[in-house]
């Protein structure tokens, strides 16, 4: 849900609620973790998904009653392993083989609680809220009190992770757009105001006018933290890594050709530069990219795969299961 709150938002500020389909359990291949949403807005309107396609026609429907009665209720998909279980088959099923439980309730502006975390989301504040699964106050109780027994689910949102962009370049912007797809709190910085503008950088939550190695010692970076270094200027590049790498920046990745990776990994040595070997540099995955546009898919591509811990290769001709499971409600 909280992936969806600034649309969500939009709409129960008009005063109209909306209908929220959470994934609150997967078991075997899914295409989608956890937490995941889809929304039906007023006029029929549907953001987000939870499975890419396989659910969302009958998920719909079902949105469609909750938001007439304004009972929740739970939705099982997918195919049940004991074949002698009378309730062995869920219907739809998902064609990835997996099983997946969504809970679709309404929210309506008056709700508080859930109106409040969605607005601490929104802001990039850590959020929480806990929901009954139990059947029994799925009709009426859908928040969970203090100290609730049974099944519940709780959703979390913690605080939005940053991608920090070096160089106000024609990448830059379309690495600026891609990361702020993918859920990036954005922050471009460049000492060049001409180049870093509004209208050149709209996805950007923060532009900032200045020397990137001065900048970025006084900007949050943690583990989760992103660092794209794309100005080519050998006056602050090797310093503004050699902070991002000291600080434990998840991703650090430099744009440049191998022989500018050598060169300044001579300069990273000579200052002592810890972890050199998490430098992502030539940056980017090997996708024959050309364009800014791909020049940004590669990037992203592989600051996902680090995130993820993935070596980024193709799935043809891979071997398991191409999702990895997740945890279920408890």
């Amino acid at each position: 849900m909280f992936e969806l709150a600034p649309r969500l938002l939009a709409v129960l500020d008009r005063g109209d609620p909306v209908v929220v389909a959470t994934a609150v359990s997967m078991t075997g291949s899914a295409p989608s973790g956890v937490g995941t949403s889809m929304a039906v807005l007023p006029g029929g309107q549907v953001v987000g998904t939870i499975s890419g396609g396989c659910v969302e026609g009958s998920l719909f429907v079902t949105a469609e009653q909750v938001l007439e009665t304004g009972g929740a209720v739970l939705e099982r998909f997918g195919f049940d392993e004991d074949p002698d279980d009378p309730d062995a088959v869920w219907a739809p099923a998902l064609r990835c083989g997996g099983r997946v439980e969504v809970l679709v309730r309404r929210i309506g502006p008056d709700d508080t609680l859930l109106v409040g975390a969605l607005r601490d989301a929104a802001r990039g504040v850590p959020a929480s809220v806990t929901l009954s699964l139990e059947a029994a106050t799925l009709g009426a109780v859908v928040t969970a009190p203090d100290g609730c027994r049974g099944r519940v689910f709780v959703e979390r949102a913690d605080h939005r992770p940053r991608c920090i962009v070096v160089g106000a370049v024609e990448t830059a912007v379309a690495v600026t757009n891609a990361a702020a797809v993918l859920g990036y709190a954005v922050t471009v910085v460049d000492p060049r105001p001409v180049f870093l503008t509004d209208e050149r950088f709209p996805a950007a939550q923060e532009r900032i006018v200045g020397w990137p190695n001065r900048v970025l010692r006084e900007l949050p970076i943690d583990g989760t933290t992103v660092v794209v270094v794309l100005s080519h200027d050998d006056r602050f590049d090797a310093d503004v890594i050699d902070l991002a790498l000291r600080r434990g920046a998840g991703y650090v990745g430099a744009m440049g050709s191998r022989a500018t990776h050598e060169r300044r990994s001579e300069t990273l040595r000579a200052l002592g530069t810890p972890d050199l070997d998490r430098l992502r540099s030539p940056i980017g995955l090997d996708i024959g990219a050309r364009t800014p546009a791909e020049l940004a898919v590669a990037v992203m591509a592989e600051v996902v795969a680090v995130r993820t811990g993935t070596a980024g290769g193709a799935l043809t001709g891979g071997a398991g299961p191409i999702h990895r499971s997740t945890a279920a409600a408890r």
